[in-house]
């Protein structure tokens, strides 16, 4: 059946900085190529005709066997289309095999398993030092490693206390032969997929400038789409697009800053100007040069759509947790912090850019002046729905703002917005002004003023991605916490980029205790919970759903899990050698089934753990102390292996 979507009209090195950025992307300084952009339209955000029910039929290369790229497909539904394992047998599940990852600290990512040469083979990367290995699938109950590379040179060390929130890294990708992954102290390296030798690298992120790498490239269209996180560290966001073949530079541009260095054009949301048009400067929306420092790294998974041909993702926080330093207004009331001039743009956003040259078709900023770290960032999920009798081509966003967006992908229309935990910073999202309706009482403000808000700054959802069937699209598997905490802003000592910008005291707690987490089938037309499973540890990891109607989870206790999708009853749970804040995979090699979760607890939830801190400072980690010692984090044990599951025979 062939649907007509439809759109509503209203909804090297130092180089780096803004300076060197001319319009048109390319750089103006001698010492950096210069890649002059083709000239092409920003993609129009017009109604078009599709006839598939999902984004991840666009998927290269399209093997619904087997687990090409980080979320699956472009789309990053995770879902896998395998149907052997049913809520009837799931119970039957064993572990067939495990491998080392050769590190510790936090395994947030996934493997990849692609089709090379005829052979199947998997590619993971570890936590730092950011070990890569390739199994041969062959004989997929015993894999055997044909190699595995680690970068011995040139490493930048000071990458590890940069990393705002452990040493984790989020998964690689694979296209034309090559493996392509990030490193923490910021190279994006190529290999091949064969031999695993180099086949280039480029520096792209500066520990020194506060920017370190942990979420996979992008690869679309022939290009490697790479960003990085360091808005705790002074860094400000950019996102870079590299040849696929040779490495070199293609586009480049900032989060925020002007029109120009952003790539903001004429055209740019021109079915919303109400979200910002070009020519009022709107990425200068702090006092000064704060912009400098103003953050918005896209540090998070992204999706593409290849019909549209535009790359989506999500910015972080706009640097100092301290709100009064990012407002000019004098005095900083929260009236005048939240008039729309001191907006800081586009921090917290979700931008919608033209894969072959960069430019901004749409953006929309989901939480103008944060005051609460509540990072954009979070995994924009391609899907098509019905929403009121329409099929729309959306995009979905569980933000860590404790509300889901429903956007109209093709012109960033907002179509829905929900909370899906329990929110008090807001009122409700204004659907007719698009912007949240801010309680100040529970908004940060001023020095040594504490606001009490829900969710916490790790949110409702961090980046541990939730899923979707794109033959349900409107109900998410949501890896959800259950927090709130108590935030006191604190003098600025400090506008260094690279050493730590936060300025803020945060006690996080259980908004019921006991309760630290809840894994939730949710509906984002309705916002209604379909089932939830509450547990005692928070969710830090992703969720897989399968054909065959079980979703697939893991808890910070360790417990790996099969929930049935249309009841949420747990069917099946086996107790993995460390907390799990990996995302599960599926596949199927000679006729079975698998799947595949890394385990290796980390990140900023368990950063007390890995990096031994002390339990007692309930402010430490940026409050990630205080989760840790409520749910006992520190009785559980550090790993870094992936372990495999199929159906006994």
């Amino acid at each position: 059946m062939s649907y007509q979507f439809q759109s509503l009209g209203r909804r090297g090195d130092r180089d780096r900085q803004a300076g060197n950025l001319t319009e048109g992307g390319h750089m103006k300084v001698a010492n950096w190529r210069k890649i002059l952009l083709a000239p092409a339209a920003i993609v129009a955000a017009a109604g078009v005709a599709c006839g598939a029910a999902s984004i991840a039929q666009a998927q290269e290369p399209s093997n619904s066997n087997l687990w090409p790229s980080m979320g699956q497909n472009y789309g990053l539904d995770r879902h896998s289309a395998l149907t052997q394992i049913t809520p009837e047998n799931a119970s039957h599940l064993q572990m067939i095999w495990a491998q080392s990852t050769g590190a510790l600290r936090g395994h947030e990512g996934q493997p990849i398993v692609v089709d090379v040469n005829g052979k199947p083979m998997m590619y993971f990367v570890s936590a730092w030092p950011n070990i890569v290995q390739a199994l041969d699938l062959s004989d997929p109950d015993h894999p055997v490693e044909v190699w595995n590379y680690l970068k011995k040179t040139d490493r930048d060390l000071s990458a590890v206390p940069r990393a705002c929130c452990d040493t984790v890294n989020r998964g690689l990708n694979y296209a034309d032969g090559k493996v392509l992954f990030n490193t923490l102290d910021g190279y994006l390296i190529a290999l091949d997929a064969t031999t695993g030798k180099v086949v280039w690298e480029v520096k792209h992120a500066y520990p020194d400038a506060g920017e370190t790498v942990t979420n996979p490239p992008l690869i679309a269209d022939n290009k490697v789409i790479v960003g990085f996180g360091g808005d705790e560290f002074g860094a400000r966001g950019r996102v870079e697009a590299y040849d696929l073949a040779t490495g070199k530079l293609v586009w480049r541009y900032w989060n925020n800053g002007t029109d120009e260095q952003i790539g903001l054009t004429r055209e740019t949301n021109k079915d919303n100007p109400q979200y910002g048009t070009y020519g009022h400067r709107l990425g200068l929306t702090y006092p000064g040069d704060e912009w400098k420092r103003g953050g918005g790294a896209a540090w998070g998974f992204y999706s593409y759509d290849p019909q549209l041909k535009l790359v989506y993702y999500g910015s972080g926080n706009p640097g100092l947790w301290s709100p009064g330093y990012r407002c000019g207004a004098n005095p900083p009331t929260q009236k005048a912090c939240n008039d729309g001039k001191w907006d800081n743009k586009y921090s917290m956003s979700i931008f919608a850019r033209n894969v072959d040259t960069g430019k901004v078709a749409w953006v929309y900023q989901m939480t103008p002046f944060d005051q609460w770290d509540y990072d954009g960032i979070n995994e924009p999920i391609l899907v098509n729905m019905t929403i009121h009798g329409r099929m729309y081509k959306t995009l979905v966003h569980f933000d860590r703002n404790g509300f889901a967006y429903v956007l109209d992908r093709t012109n960033g229309t907002l179509l829905e917005a929900h909370e899906y935990v329990y929110v008090n910073w807001a009122e409700k999202i204004d659907m007719r002004t698009d912007r949240p309706v801010k309680v100040y009482e529970h908004s940060p403000l001023l020095v040594n003023q504490m606001a009490q808000a829900c969710p916490s700054a790790m949110g409702g959802k961090d980046q541990q991605p939730a899923s979707v069937d794109p033959n349900n699209p409107q109900i998410f598997y949501v890896p959800t916490n259950n927090w709130c905490m108590q935030d006191t802003p604190q003098t600025r000592t400090s506008m260094q980029q690279g050493v730590v910008y936060v300025f803020a005291n945060v006690y996080m707690y259980e908004h019921v205790p006991g309760v630290a987490g809840r894994l939730k089938a949710f509906n984002v037309v309705t916002g209604q919970t379909v089932w939830n499973i509450p547990d005692k540890y928070p969710n830090w990891s992703g969720t897989l759903n399968t054909g065959g109607g079980v979703v697939f989870y893991g808890s910070l206790g360790g417990d790996f899990r099969a929930v049935d999708a249309k009841t949420g009853k747990i069917l099946w749970s086996r107790k993995l050698g460390s907390g799990i804040i990996g995302n599960p995979i599926s596949y199927q090699i000679d006729g079975h089934q698998y799947v595949s979760v890394f385990a290796g607890i980390g990140g900023w939830i368990g950063l007390p753990i890995t990096a031994g801190l002390d339990l007692n400072d309930k402010y430490g980690a940026i409050g990630a102390t205080a989760m840790a010692k409520a749910t006992h984090l520190n009785e559980i044990p550090q790993g870094g292996t992936l372990y495999t599951f199929r159906l006994a025979d």
